[in-house]
């Protein structure tokens, strides 16, 4: 069985994880139901009761229950929050929408160090910032001053944690709201106003009188909104399969507007001012484009301003690329379940208004629960997006382990061959040749020659290919090492001493698997290591009678290398990159080895206590979205058993052959099973 560092990946998290509370800030996304404010912005299931939020899901994986702070739990979040309190008009009458209330009421509380902190707002903001935007004189002016106060909060918000002792923050980032159904209802509101400007003051240059010329205009307006509506209908039977698909929807919702508005009368009028379908529709195309192009820019600048106020403030900052996730979902909508991503399953606010579908797989298979906030499915995919990230560095940590297991086997493998046939003739050269399979690193094959010099003094060196085949949670680390190692041994009557040197380096390929829903995504990534090892061994027999010999045994092996850094480079918001990994090993062995002759046959066995004494807790600092976390890695046994039991044949006086199984006992996550097979050639 491929090493596995757990049989449930969750269970190895880093201590600040497991069985500890989540504690979240934010908005309608992450508000479970704060009393007497808002209910679960999503619908419900089949038992009536409201959906999971992602904050639900995440705290139960970590063992918690989120509870909302009005009942005195630890998710704080309220449905309307916003980074900015003037974002939103309704803050002066509940103060809680401002997110850094939401963090000082926590400060107030009491801080949960040991806690896992979720900070995620903007989405309300950002609406706040294109909705004022549109409005304004100067837009893009506007929309700048307001992103750049919505970053320094964001960034205020997290030094006041990092201030209070919090280490780790998961701080997402914002999805370009543009893509969601309100945003598009509210591009046709803002159409609908411009048709009233345009046509008023056309009306006006006309001769028409302004109360007359603005009745009008009211009337095209609102015969516009109707059309739009009458058309926005078909979405709740279209089908997406990409972003694309979902762009020509909307595309297609205000090419049928015009096409109904122009088959009114007052189409017919319009035409009859000059202003002609065609070129109406490609003005409201191009609007459009206008309005969907700088959401999208104003949503960059919001998340990369706030990646440089979180970058001064420091710290550990899990920054998710929501915005980048949301984007991945439309791209393939069909690979996370969806085949419907433009109309939501509920037309009122689902935190306003409790909602249940009367077609429960319909439902899930749409993205959005209302017009503003994703469905169940969706919260789903945002809590295996988290849980996967805090995992990721868990997992890569494996290709330390891996280069060290490797190297350190090999220089189990010059230790055992060199006591395998001790006190041959002297000026002999034995050439040796082994196969080695272990079920937790690969395959190896192994060469080599030992020289005996006299009765005393012997030497041998050793090269080694190691096909990596290892399995760190949902990571395969696969790849090549070449082992290179070189002894020498001192013999007395009873007793032998020696010391060996081995260089391993290697190169590595990483495919790190990530479930996000029922989509499965795949991130590879190369790297490579190097090792270097020094040892001492030695033994003593400790009894010998005819044909039988029982042994002491000892080593000390002191090894220091390091993994080159991990760059992922499957794209996607799930893509990382992870620094070097620095190794230290001091690892000692204590044991006995019995072995009897009986004719051309030696059946052995031994058993060794192997203890490792470098007490570092590594650490792994990974990176995504441009933003840096350190996390430690869950410590693996230092101390365990190690037994093999074997035997030699040597049915010519130079030719031996032999076999050997192994395996570690007590050493939690790792079997080290491995069986050796190997000839030996006197010359």
């Amino acid at each position: 069985m491929k090493r596995t560092l757990i049989a449930a990946w969750i269970a190895a998290l880093p201590v600040w994880a497991v069985a500890q509370d989540t504690v979240v800030f934010g908005d309608s996304l992450s508000d479970i139901g704060q009393p007497g404010w808002a209910l679960k912005a999503t619908y419900t299931d089949e038992t009536g009761q409201p959906h999971r939020l992602y904050g639900e899901i995440v705290a139960e994986s970590l063992g918690s229950k989120l509870v909302a702070s009005g009942a005195g739990g630890t998710d704080y979040a309220y449905s309307g929050g916003v980074v900015v309190g003037s974002n939103s008009e309704r803050t002066a009458a509940q103060p809680n929408l401002a997110l850094q209330t939401q963090v000082d009421n926590y400060l107030v509380a009491g801080v949960k160090k040991d806690a896992l902190h979720i900070l995620w707002g903007g989405g309300n903001d950002m609406a706040a910032i294109l909705e004022r935007a549109q409005s304004s004189a100067s837009p893009a002016l506007s929309a700048a001053v307001d992103i750049a106060a919505a970053a320094q909060a964001s960034g205020k918000q997290l030094q006041s944690l990092k201030n209070a002792g919090v280490d780790l923050v998961v701080m997402p980032n914002v999805p370009n709201v543009v893509y969601t159904p309100t945003l598009f209802e509210s591009f046709a509101a803002a159409a609908a106003a411009s048709v009233n400007k345009q046509v008023s003051g056309a009306l006006i240059a006309a001769g028409q009188d302004a109360q007359q010329a603005a009745a009008t205009a009211g009337m095209v307006a609102a015969q516009f909104t109707q059309a739009f509506q009458t058309a926005s209908a078909s979405l709740a039977t279209s089908k997406q399969t990409s972003l694309a698909d979902f762009e020509n929807a909307r595309v297609a919702v205000l090419n049928d507007t015009v096409e109904k508005l122009y088959a009114t009368p007052i189409g017919a009028a319009l035409t009859a001012a000059g202003v002609g379908k065609a070129a109406f529709s490609a003005g409201l195309q191009a609007q459009y484009q206008t309005f969907s192009t700088s959401a999208a820019d104003a949503t960059g600048r919001l998340n990369n301003e706030t990646n440089t106020a979180i970058g001064k403030v420091g710290g550990n900052v899990v920054r998710l690329d929501t915005n980048q996730l949301f984007t991945d979902i439309l791209n393939n909508p069909a690979a996370y379940g969806f085949n419907n991503t433009t109309v939501p399953v509920c037309s009122s606010s689902t935190a306003q208004t409790l909602c249940s579908p009367a077609n429960a797989a319909e439902a899930d298979s749409r993205l959005f629960a209302d017009s503003f906030h994703p469905g169940p499915k969706a919260h789903q995919i945002m809590a295996d997006y988290l849980l996967s990230t805090l995992q990721a560095p868990q997992e890569i940590a494996g290709l330390g382990r891996t280069a060290l297991s490797g190297s350190l086997a090999a220089a189990d493998f010059i230790r055992e061959e060199s006591r395998r046939s001790r006190k041959q003739p002297p000026r002999t050269l034995d050439a040796i040749a082994a196969y080695n399979h272990n079920g937790d690193d690969g395959q190896t094959v192994y060469a080599g020659a030992k020289v005996q010099f006299d009765p005393q003094w012997q030497a041998g060196v050793m090269v080694g290919r190691q096909n990596v085949d290892s399995r760190y949670g949902q990571t395969e680390i696969g790849g090549r090492a070449h082992h290179f190692g070189a002894y020498l041994r001192y013999d007395m009557p009873r007793a032998w001493v020696g010391g060996l040197l081995q260089i391993g380096d290697a190169d590595y390929t990483t495919r790190r698997s990530i479930v996000l829903g029922q989509n499965r995504i795949s991130q590879q990534a190369e790297s490579g290591g190097r090792i270097r090892s020094a040892g001492l061994f030695g033994g003593y027999d400790v009894w010998r009678q005819g044909d039988t010999r029982i042994a002491a045994l000892g080593d000390l092996t002191l090894s220091s290398g390091k993994v080159n850094a991990v760059n992922e480079r499957s794209g996607g918001a799930t893509q990382m990159q992870f620094a070097e990994q620095n190794i230290r090993s001091l690892r000692s062995g204590l044991g006995l080895e019995a072995k009897h002759t009986v004719g051309n046959l030696t059946p052995f066995a031994n058993v060794r206590w192997v203890k490792e004494w470098k007490n570092n807790q590594q650490q792994v600092t990974a990176t995504l979205n441009g933003s840096s976390f350190t996390l430690p890695v869950a410590d693996e046994d230092r101390s365990w058993i190690n037994g093999q039991l074997g035997v030699v044949w040597q049915p010519k006086e130079r030719l031996r052959f032999h076999t050997a199984l192994g395996r570690d006992f007590a050493r939690e996550g790792s079997s080290n099973t491995s069986v050796r097979v190997g000839v030996g050639m006197l010359f």
